[in-house]
């Protein structure tokens, strides 16, 4: 900080930023304080990549079954860590700050059909942008713990007297590898109409980025158009994104094999995912722009699921239409979308501004990371 500053402050945006620092070491601080009122937890990890309120990675004591979904459960009521929108359960053992471990299990320990749970109507943070409404949404849990020996799914001589198995796959009881597609699937997802690119992050798990039109600019954002008689072109753009979205979901689940293609994450194509720091932006953009009670689509038995993260096109919401008596498609979200605001992107004469004001506090010329000067 300069000497004698006009106004301490600190600087946020796109991470990673300040605040993503201070976040971090607040985690680590107050995690001894955690364990001491929530038992169960061994440790946690919320990534500053995710702006933290949108993911929380929860290392759980497993004695019984489903006791880290307990776990997660319990850390909504603790603090600030109620505005968590997407918690991860995890094995004791598991390496909370190790993202490619994180796709490990997702890739191997996670079931749609079971393992996905979602709680609608929960409390928000006000910066949660993509909810429906300010300050309210829906949460997403995912276990992606190994089966305690009493879990019915588990079978075997370690369950209950009395206690009856409940249909699991081999693979989420620990017994094979967990199914996945092959990089040939991958390349007939690559070639197909709409799709920017596509890559495995893990055999079950597939991204494809796909370009969208008329979505909200980073510069500026977009905002929502209130007046009902105003509403027709918005709500156009809004109905053409998730065609697209559908096409591509849909195309890519019918093809040969797709059936052990459990995760698609569909996002939009500003992200290269070739590209240097490629992951982190990709983190920021799967969580960010994505909200559990309109972006999560299951196939028709849950065994798959797509997840929608391109850029939110504001929508009144199917009620609305209603209530003005317009007509509604089934591409008319339920739930209503947004306002999306602008990126935090300093503009090049406040940057140039900094770096010559920096020479008169004794630092030296910097290089300004992408995360600050653009997009």
């Amino acid at each position: 900080h300069r000497v004698d500053a006009i106004a301490p402050m600190t600087i946020v945006g796109l991470p990673p930023m300040e605040d993503g620092y201070l976040g971090e070491a607040i985690t680590d601080a107050f995690l001894p304080i955690l364990n001491f009122q929530h038992r169960d937890v061994v440790d946690m990890f919320v990534p500053l990549q995710t702006g933290f309120h949108n993911l929380a990675i929860v290392a759980s004591k497993q004695r019984y079954p489903r006791q880290a979904r307990k776990t997660c459960l319990g850390l909504l009521g603790a603090g600030q860590l109620m505005f968590t929108k997407i918690s991860v359960a995890v094995d004791p053992s598991h390496p909370v700050k190790d993202l490619n471990a994180l796709l490990d299990v997702l890739h191997e320990k996670v079931d749609p059909r079971s393992d996905l749970v979602t709680i609608p109507g929960m409390v928000a943070d006000t910066l949660d942008t993509s909810s429906p409404w300010e300050n309210v949404h829906d949460k997403l849990l995912i276990d992606a713990t190994t089966l305690a020996s009493a879990d019915p799914r588990k079978g075997g001589v370690g369950l209950p007297r009395g206690t009856g198995f409940d249909e699991s796959p081999d693979w989420r009881r620990g017994q094979v590898e967990a199914p996945g597609v092959s990089v040939d699937f991958c390349a007939k997802v690559r070639a197909m109409d709409g799709v920017t690119e596509a890559v495995l992050m893990r055999p079950s798990i597939m991204v494809i980025t796909t370009k969208i039109d008329d979505t909200p600019s980073p510069g500026s954002g977009m905002q929502a158009i209130l007046d009902p008689a105003s509403w027709t072109l918005q709500v156009e753009a809004s109905r053409a994104q998730r065609k697209r979205i559908f096409q591509l979901m849909n195309s890519i689940w019918e093809l040969e094999k797709s059936d052990e293609l459990r995760w698609l994450f569909i996002t939009d194509d500003d992200v290269k995912l070739h590209s240097a720091g490629a992951k982190q932006k990709l983190l920021w953009q799967l969580t960010v722009r994505f909200d559990v009670g309109r972006d999560l689509h299951f196939d028709s038995d849950r065994s798959r699921v797509c997840w929608d993260a391109t850029t939110p096109i504001p929508h009144p919401g199917r009620k609305a239409l209603m209530s003005a008596g317009q007509e509604i498609s089934a591409l008319d979200p339920i739930i209503p979308i947004r306002s999306w605001p602008a990126i935090t992107i300093h503009d090049q004469e406040t940057l140039a501004k900094v770096t010559n004001m920096a020479g008169y506090d004794g630092y030296e010329q910097r290089t300004w990371q992408p995360n600050v000067s653009g997009w």
